[in-house]
């Protein structure tokens, strides 16, 4: 039978509401195209190779706070994976495009001597038509914090001069679409220290297994050259890819097939 039931809603909906019809398929060719972009330049079909979340933190062992369990936040697997990553670099400095309400700011900051947030403010968000509760969540678990510096600017167009070659670990979460995150990627690259700096992109999985293809097509497209893309990896059980220093193992695990487990303990504070 098919979904040729769906016809007469479709076209109801594209009298209706043809403005989120329109947005609706805009997003589904951006999509494609960037996906057959990805295929056709890189012949990543299968997305990134992934490497094991234990491969980088092989003891994971440890607790993550200021966990909202609302959208827009990281996976909890993402901020182990940051604080794993921070460890490495208790003198370093660590900078995060896109903070927001701040969780992972909370969650790093204990474990890095700097922390450098770039975000839009308040009246930037009012701009683009934030709702007024996200306008006044920003910054809501960071500003506290005694080791940052919060930067209320676009990404997009910052003068990053002033951080170039200075950064240990570097987490693009800002924009999430194409453009913006190609634009964010070839700025993050500008950024990094030395040979051991680091940089992770949150939001290359629409889920745990399947690529976001804009974002993946921003990373590839944004990268310096083929030989620093031969070190980008997903890192399994997150949303996140990384570029690494190290030389690491890698494969297309079977999709839906468990490796691991973990085990979660939860309970709540007051915001």
């Amino acid at each position: 039978m098919g979904n040729w039931h769906l016809a007469g809603p479709f076209l109801k909906l594209c009298i209706t509401r043809p403005k989120r019809v329109l947005k609706g398929l805009f997003h589904f060719t951006m999509e494609e195209d960037c996906r057959k972009h990805v295929v056709d330049t890189y012949g990543l079909s299968k997305g990134l190779p992934t490497i094991d979340i234990r491969d980088i933190a092989p003891n994971l062992d440890d607790t993550i706070t200021h966990y909202t369990y609302l959208d827009g936040t990281s996976r909890v697997t993402d901020f182990a994976l940051l604080r794993a990553l921070a460890k490495r670099y208790p003198q370093g400095r660590y900078i995060e495009f896109g903070s927001w309400r701040g969780e992972s700011l909370a969650n790093v900051a204990p474990l890095m001597k700097e922390i450098i947030a770039m975000s839009f403010g308040q009246a930037d968000m009012k701009k683009i038509g934030a709702p007024e509760p996200a306008v006044r969540a920003a910054h809501m678990y960071s500003k506290a914090l005694p080791n940052i510096r919060i930067i209320e600017h676009n990404t997009q167009t910052y003068d990053f001069s002033q951080f170039k070659g200075t950064c240990d670990l570097i987490f693009v979460d800002a924009d999430h679409q194409y453009p913006g995150v190609t634009i964010d990627t070839r700025n993050a690259f500008t950024l990094l220290k030395d040979e051991k700096s680091i940089i992770v992109w949150h939001d290359y999985g629409l889920g745990y297994e399947k690529p976001n293809w804009q974002v993946f097509r921003g990373i590839l497209d944004g990268a310096p050259s083929d030989e620093h893309r031969k070190r980008i990896f997903h890192v399994s059980n997150t949303l996140c890819a990384i570029y690494l220093p190290e030389a690491v193992k890698s494969s297309y695990p079977e999709v839906g097939w468990p490796t691991k487990t973990f085990t979660v303990r939860i309970t709540t504070d007051p915001a």
